[in-house]
């Protein structure tokens, strides 16, 4: 059966259909935690899956007819010209995921089973996407996932659609007319056209010294040149390799409603961000677990390698092109921003590191030409079959350790905004975003989203890069100590050396 021409697959959405092909990642996460406030005499009881077809049927046929990229599939995927081909309907009992678990905490084990499950790129009877229901037995909440391939969306994308999947819920939920669904396929509207690529929306060409610098680097220096010019910095405890499956394990970091507002407070006091105050917990944290020796009976005080670091910032390019690029198009629409040789020292500065992201964040997202300059370069990778994918694969030879960065961090802010007074009968309790771990990207992976006044992070490495899960689990845990340790109000000064907890000298390493 052929299906009709959507449109080409632009090279923003390329690159993640390239990876998806040479099997280095798989998607996508955004969801939010709910709360069913049963209705006046009745008792809410655990669904079946038969059960949360027929009430998830009526939004996800709206969101369907609304957004054409969720009836996509992709034509001629391993070609050099993949295309984006129309689904004639979509069978939502195929995409609907049911299950279970004990307590909030244990939703890793979700978040991990998803991450392994890959998109089939050659299927013509599903979509990119999919829906996940974990059911939560002790408070009898649920989580609501929109699990993608990252193809068809950004994060941005994940979390629009997941607002309008609730705010569908509650408008269903709010009629006391009862549902007739007489099929549980849904078909795609015929008049409404698959949102434009980044090239088509803006020029993407990159200047001749990005171009010249980049193309030497990636395509034209043999790889023990390339990493011998570039500066080293960790990623990891274990080189990448392709020849063990890329597993991605995660673990998810709640804070309360009150810690959120203190960590908000105290970007606002030093007159910087969230996210860059996310970023220098994270740069502590690394430092401190995997480049540190704490003070032992045999010295007075810990040690620290001089080994650098590169954090990457995935950003989203739709504030800065503007209309009509607003967060429910859904659409690849990203960019990176990358910081080298970040170096924490004893006596480094908690708000000097926060500040230091903060300038470069700035200064690279107000002049974004060089932002879109870098998707430019997309059109330079080879254009015959199988190249891009070859590309990517070659990067673990490439890439310091096989990896491009120490870690990345993806913020998606605030979001699943509901007045805090209005009778929905879906409650949103908090977000939840994560990411698979590509094996050429960062060595962790933050990925953090607030709701409800609630701050969620969770991170994401390749089972492979540590010794154990622990290593990992460790890392967050320092994470949010020291999060929440540099947040205090009233502290205004909060060093390296104050993360450890026996004493220390002042000596700089």
């Amino acid at each position: 059966m052929s299906f009709p021409l959507v449109r080409k697959v632009g090279n923003v959405e390329r690159y993640s259909l390239a990876r998806a092909n040479a099997q280095i990642y798989t998607n996508v996460v955004v969801g939010a935690r709910l709360h069913e406030q049963p209705k006046s005499g009745s008792t809410h009881l655990p669904r079946d899956h038969a059960q949360w077809v027929q009430l998830l049927t009526g939004p996800l046929t709206w969101l369907i007819q609304e957004h054409p990229n969720l009836s996509v599939i992709i034509g001629d995927h391993l070609s050099a010209t993949p295309v984006f081909l129309q689904m004639p309907s979509v069978d939502l009992s195929r995409i609907i995921r049911v299950t279970s678990v004990d307590h909030r905490i244990n939703i890793n084990t979700v978040l991990e089973e998803e991450h392994q499950a890959h998109f089939d790129n050659s299927s013509t009877e599903v979509p990119l996407w999919r829906i996940v229901v974990a059911e939560v037995k002790e408070d009898g909440s649920f989580f609501l996932f929109y699990s993608y391939q990252h193809t068809i969306g950004d994060g941005r994308a994940g979390l629009g659609l997941v607002e309008q999947l609730i705010e569908r819920l509650n408008i269903q939920a709010a009629t006391d007319e009862p549902q007739t669904l007489p099929s549980v396929v849904a078909i795609p509207s015929a008049v409404r056209p698959m949102p434009d690529n980044l090239e088509i929306i803006v020029d993407c060409s990159p200047s001749v010294s990005l171009l010249v610098k980049e193309a030497m680097m990636s395509l034209v220096l043999p790889a023990f040149v390339k990493r011998a010019l570039e500066k080293k910095y960790w990623a990891g405890e274990f080189d990448a390799t392709l020849k063990v499956p890329n597993e991605t394990q995660v673990v998810a970091m709640y804070l309360t409603k009150e810690e959120t507002a203190q960590v908000i407070q105290a970007a606002k006091a030093h007159k910087t961000t969230v996210h860059t105050v996310l970023l220098a917990a994270s740069a502590f944290a690394t430092k401190l677990v995997f480049l540190s020796d704490p003070a032992g009976d045999n010295q007075q005080g810990p040690t620290t390698t001089k080994d650098a670091m590169k954090f990457t910032s995935p950003c989203t390019l739709r504030p800065i092109i503007g209309s009509p690029l607003t967060p429910y198009v859904q659409g690849n629409y990203t960019s990176e921003i990358a910081s080298k040789d970040v170096k924490i020292k004893l006596e480094t500065g908690f708000w000097d590191v926060a500040q230091r992201f903060r300038k470069q964040l700035v200064a690279e997202t107000s002049k974004p030409k060089g932002l879109y300059g870098h998707v430019g370069l997309l059109e330079y990778l080879p254009k015959e079959q199988g190249g891009w994918e070859k590309f990517l694969c070659e990067q673990v030879e490439k890439e310091q350790h096989g990896r491009e960065a120490t870690l990345q961090i993806s913020n998606l802010g605030v979001g699943l905004k509901q007045p805090a007074d209005s009778p929905l009968s879906f409650k949103v309790l908090d977000a939840m975003f994560s990411q698979a771990s590509s094996i050429t990207a960062a060595a962790l992976t933050f990925n953090a989203a607030t709701a409800n006044g609630v701050l969620l992070v969770t991170s994401a490495w390749q089972k492979s890069a540590f010794t154990g899960r622990d290593r990992g689990e460790l890392h967050m845990n320092e994470f949010k100590r020291i999060l929440l340790e540099a947040t205090q109000s009233g502290k205004t000064d909060y060093r390296f050396r104050e993360v450890f907890p026996s004493p220390l000298t002042s000596k700089s390493q």
